[in-house]
């Protein structure tokens, strides 16, 4: 009895020390899930990296409630593109000593408004700079310089950052060298989230919603005739689209429909995937 009164305290001592470890960690949070496993790369495990959009939610379309405010007031940091609505008026809300970090500095932005139903940005200017690694890689950046103003002896962060560097380069010259070497032209999709990559690539995103709103048959027919003069054989859509909203042009203009996921967790794989299908 002796014996098994040990073990079971033992292990009671082992949970209780993971649990205390967890629990002793501060948390950053993120406002979209592609930068979460990025944080965690940066920090190597120091912190909790936690997503402020649930999977599968709007970023455009979401709103924290005041409770969720009052625990992202709790943080270390937030990191956030800085051009999404909710994450603009969160500034203000914030009462606590977190720090918004605007990842967008530094990053040449685009005009251009993104809707979803009655929600549009007021600011005029496309969101999406994940999606392009040259973007993403001035995330990364301003994400480590963030960290390091706060931590300026860990120098794990610096290096974790310099191999995430390194990988993101690695990618970037992947997708200009495969999208140079087949010649493409342009990309067609339904909810214009590649606008970054394209023009980091020369090359046209064709977009066939606009402002949150369908095209009209004049525009769909334009839509069509654009797809056939590029010579695009897919068509890109986020899951948060029904296909039958890009079936038709599809059909008449002779091009297969692939979902693809600009929020992936894995947003290195998520581009590199995209590239190889519109290098098809």
């Amino acid at each position: 009895m002796q014996k098994i009164a040990t073990l079971i305290l033992s292990i009671l001592l082992i949970v209780g020390c993971a649990s205390n470890s967890t629990s002793d960690k501060k948390t950053i949070y993120v406002t979209i899930t592609p930068m979460q496993a990025i944080v965690e790369e940066i920090t190597v495990g120091d912190f909790n990296v936690e997503v402020i959009v649930p999977k599968g939610a709007s970023p455009e379309t979401f709103e924290p409630t005041p409770k969720q405010v009052t625990a992202f007031s709790d943080a270390e940091f937030i990191f956030s593109t800085g051009l999404i609505d909710f994450e603009q008026s969160l500034v203000n809300r914030i009462s606590g000593d977190a720090e918004v970090v605007n990842l967008s500095k530094g990053i040449e932005l685009i005009a251009g408004s993104c809707s979803h139903g009655n929600h549009q940005h007021k600011h005029g200017v496309d969101p999406h700079i994940w999606t392009s690694p040259r973007a993403l890689r001035t995330m990364v950046v301003n994400a480590h310089d963030a960290i390091i103003a706060h931590y300026p002896d860990s120098v794990k962060y610096t290096t974790a950052t310099e191999q995430l560097l390194k990988r993101i380069d690695a990618l970037d010259s992947y997708c200009a060298t495969r999208l140079e070497g087949t010649g493409v032209e342009a990309m067609m999709i339904y909810h214009p989230a590649y606008t970054y990559y394209a023009r980091d690539y020369g090359i046209e995103q064709i977009a066939i919603e606009h402002d949150g709103k369908e095209p009209s048959l004049r525009q769909t027919t334009a839509l069509i005739d654009k797809a056939k003069e590029h010579g695009v054989r897919v068509i890109l859509r986020q899951p948060q689209y029904s296909e039958d909203k890009v079936r038709a042009i599809a059909k008449d203009c002779g091009a297969e429909i692939i979902t693809t996921d600009p929020l992936s967790e894995d947003i290195f794989g998520e581009i590199e995937r995209v590239t190889e299908i519109i290098c098809r």
